[in-house]
């Protein structure tokens, strides 16, 4: 399937309502999963790690690039709303990250759960997204020196990005196991 199809049917299920219910079921978990289940490590105050990738993983596998875009980068808003109400912690630029982190592993993975295709896909986000330019977003914030950072975060984003590549396969295969998810695809 060629990229401008893939956008193409991903942004089809966003006019259908059985694929938005599942959209904003998965929204409403990445929020509770964002709020209840983010840390920070001591070593490593700069580095937020939790399991609020799953839902987008599971949005980008059953309906692609668009939709998991949109419910990653609603679900970073929403979060830091509920969060804080005021909204002044609100960061554009990780907002963006989230967008084009959801983009990559809806291109990667929309309708393809193989050990590889999960693996390139986290290789990607991290490589292109979490490392480079969420860490520069927080440069620009906070003014702490770039590859000081970058350090801090390598150090805990690789070795978590192992335990996202096999939760993601779990979740993904158990994802393949429901009967009704096939059908409303």
């Amino acid at each position: 399937m060629s990229i401008t199809q893939m956008f193409k049917d991903s942004s089809k299920n966003l006019s259908k309502i059985a694929p938005l219910c599942v959209c904003s079921m998965m929204l409403a978990l990445r929020i509770v999963l964002g709020m209840f289940t983010n840390f920070t490590l001591s070593f490593a105050p700069f580095v937020k790690i939790g399991f609020s990738f799953l839902p987008i993983v599971i949005v980008a596998y059953l309906y692609g690039p668009v939709c998991a875009a949109i419910v990653s980068g609603a679900g970073d808003i929403l979060s830091i709303i509920l969060a804080n109400p005021t909204g002044f912690s609100l960061m554009p630029g990780i907002t963006l990250c989230c967008i084009f982190e959801g983009l990559i592993l809806g291109v990667v993975l929309y309708k393809q759960s193989s050990t590889k295709r999960i693996i390139l896909a986290f290789v990607l986000a991290l490589v292109l997204c979490r490392l480079p330019l969420n860490t520069l977003v927080l440069h620009i914030m906070m003014g702490i020196p770039y590859l000081e950072l970058l350090m801090y975060r390598a150090a805990v984003l690789v070795p978590f990005a192992v335990v996202e590549v096999l939760l993601s396969g779990v979740v993904l295969k158990a994802v393949d196991k429901i009967p009704m998810l096939k059908k409303i695809q």
